[in-house]
């Protein structure tokens, strides 16, 4: 019998008590074959998230119903028991089969750890307020969920509560008149409310503490050490959230309110993971403010970056390289970068490097060899290991700006000068004629086509149609070379001026007239308005072939031949009048002798053999000028 196995019990009821909300009572029976054996029973009991049973020992079985109390209200429970006999013989029977019951729901009575955060609002008269808040523990709650009510007042003294917030979430977001300082939270579930809680909103105006130092523990939480301020506060919040490329939201941040003025450090482990940055604030507490906050960076593990920066060519020359890069997004770092490694591979193999601060966002890579290909990338690194880019290739230039400046400005200096000076040209007369001064045509002047009104002039008649001439002929200047030898006939001793019949003279034939004239007067140095021929013939020059200079030419000019010609008369000097009607008798006598002595002669002229006049073979119309 002392060695004997007993049978478990048998559960009849658990029941929660109603006006004892943490207490059970437990109506249970020994089995039937151990009914008159005195025997001790073990009670376990667990909830569905514990991970092991709690017992509740030394209970009689002269006791078939009993009471326990500490149980957690709104709770669901699974209970089982098992026996032995008493003072300890035998054996531990098997557990019952269990038994699940739930307590009752109890008015919340913990107190509410309140947090806030204020900021100007857009409209500049308001405020808006982030009010958060932790859940109590479910001892305090008295039931598995509560719901929150936020109001500028408590609700006393038959006012009723203006409401803000009614939520089951740890927070609310409103605004309010700056001029509002309080508000009022109060937590509630199916049992009744909790008592109000007042939240004074100071403004952070405080003290700051004079440092804070934050060390990670595991992966999974935080060591913040601060040194307390002077006088010391009344407790602490400590403030923690990820940081990250993206805007952040209230749901992000988490807090923990530290009691103890005399605190110097607490453990903070919720929502903590590696990896990733955390902003770490510590806000000391006063009795009548809150001190302004004090941050800090951290990560709970390291690693070696998720990628490495891309490399960008801001310019590049035929020595020198710039690079330029983007700094790695927050989440990709994965820790905290201490230095940055350019590193670039010659045409030859040959390698380079260098190291850079972690806030260096350009390098310039010099004493690159022109016209040749470079391969670059950059590493990334932490503290735990580095991360290398895509390799970037680059081909320096042959040429830098200041190469090609020097080669092309005056080429550029050049064209833009005759551009320029086309323009003034163009556009500017007085410019012009600096340069290029204009000269007066002779041909255009007043004085060419001036003659006088009374001027008869000598028209040759026209070639017969049947021997065409293939010279045009308007008029034949004859000299005799040996007269000019001789002195001057007309010469006086009284020196009066005498007709000058044997000098040569020209002849003007105009196309304008109607009618050749019969009449035929001496035209001194007159220009007519259309092109006149000229020719010359020197007398003796063909026979005895010693003439020193062309003695025949032709010309097609406007102007009256220059050559062996007289002396040109004075300026503005108008030979018409000058010879009077003596000298038109004098003339007319000497040339009916030069006609009958130059006859025979002229007969042998070769060029004049040839010529033309008026239709006829001889030389008969021939005329000494």
């Amino acid at each position: 019998m002392d060695v004997a196995k007993m049978e478990p019990p048998e559960l009849k009821s658990i029941q929660s008590i109603r006006f004892q909300r943490d207490c059970i009572s437990v109506d249970w029976k020994v089995a039937e074959s151990g009914f008159h054996i005195k025997q001790v029973c073990e009670l376990r009991y667990k909830t569905d998230v514990d991970p092991g049973w709690t017992v509740l020992p030394n209970i009689s079985s002269t006791r078939p119903q009993i009471h326990f109390c500490g149980f957690l209200s709104d709770t669901d429970y699974r209970a089982q028991m098992r026996c032995r006999r008493h003072l300890g013989f035998g054996y531990w029977s098997k557990w019952s089969s269990g038994r699940d019951f739930t307590t009752h729901k109890t008015v919340p009575t913990g107190e509410l750890d309140v947090w806030w955060k204020m900021k100007p609002a857009e409209s500049g008269k308001k405020v808006d307020v982030q009010l958060l808040w932790k859940t109590m523990s479910q001892k305090d709650a008295g039931s598995k969920a509560l719901s929150y009510w936020v109001s500028l007042n408590s609700g006393q003294k038959n006012r009723d509560p203006a409401t803000i917030c009614n939520t089951t979430e740890t927070h609310c977001d409103f605004s309010t008149s700056a001029e509002i300082k309080r508000v009022y939270l109060t937590a509630y579930n199916a049992a009744g409310p909790s008592p109000a809680k007042e939240i004074v909103l100071f403004e952070k105006k405080g003290r700051p503490l004079p440092r804070i130092q934050v060390s990670p523990c595991n992966d999974h939480s935080f060591q913040v050490q601060w040194n307390p301020p002077r006088p010391l506060a009344t407790g602490y919040i400590i403030e923690w959230h990820t940081v990250s490329s993206a805007e952040q939201g209230s749901s992000n941040v988490s807090w923990q309110k530290e009691r103890g003025g005399s605190a110097t450090w607490v453990q903070i482990k919720e929502n903590i993971e590696p990896f990733q940055m955390y902003n770490i604030s510590v806000y000391p507490l006063y009795k009548d403010g809150v001190g302004l906050p004090v941050h800090t960076t951290a990560y709970s593990s390291q690693k070696a970056p998720s990628s490495a920066p891309k490399l960008h060519l801001k310019s590049i020359s035929k020595s020198e390289a710039e690079l330029s890069w983007d700094p790695l997004p927050i989440e990709m770092q994965n820790g905290f970068i201490t230095h940055y490694t350019i590193f670039w591979v010659s045409p030859s193999e040959e390698t380079f490097s260098t190291v850079l601060n972690a806030s260096s966002r350009s390098f310039t890579i010099k004493g690159l060899e022109s016209s040749r290909m470079y391969k670059v990338h950059i590493m990334a690194s932490t503290a735990v290991g580095g991360t290398n880019s895509t390799i970037m290739t680059l081909v320096t230039t042959l040429l830098n700006e200041k190469d090609i400046l020097v080669i092309f400005l005056p080429f550029g200096m050049l064209l833009f000068a005759i551009i320029g000076l086309t323009l003034c040209f163009q556009r500017n007369n007085r410019m012009k004629n600096q340069f290029w001064p204009s000269i007066p045509d002779p041909a255009n002047s007043s004085l060419g086509k001036w003659e006088p009104a009374d001027l008869q002039e000598e028209t040759l008649q026209a070639q017969s149609a049947r021997e065409p001439s293939p010279v045009n002929i308007s008029a034949i200047t004859v000299l005799d070379k040996e007269a000019k030898k001789k002195p001057p006939t007309w010469r006086m001793t009284n020196s009066t001026p005498a007709p000058m019949c044997n000098l040569p003279k020209s002849y003007v034939h105009h196309s304008s007239s109607g009618q050749p004239s019969k009449e035929t007067r001496p035209s001194s140095y007159v220009n007519g308005t259309g092109a006149v021929q000229y020719a010359q013939v020197v007398w003796d020059g063909y026979r005895d072939q010693q003439a020193p200079s062309p003695l025949y030419t032709r010309s097609d000019s406007t102007q009256p031949l220059l050559d062996n010609m007289t002396p040109s008369p004075k300026p503005y000097e108008n030979l018409w009048f000058h010879g009077g009607q003596a000298e038109m008798g004098l003339c007319s006598q000497s040339f009916q002798e030069d006609t009958v002595f130059l006859k025979e002669p002229l007969m042998d002229f070769p060029l004049l053999r040839g010529l033309k006049i008026d239709g006829t073979e001889g030389l008969n119309n021939l005329r000494r000028l």
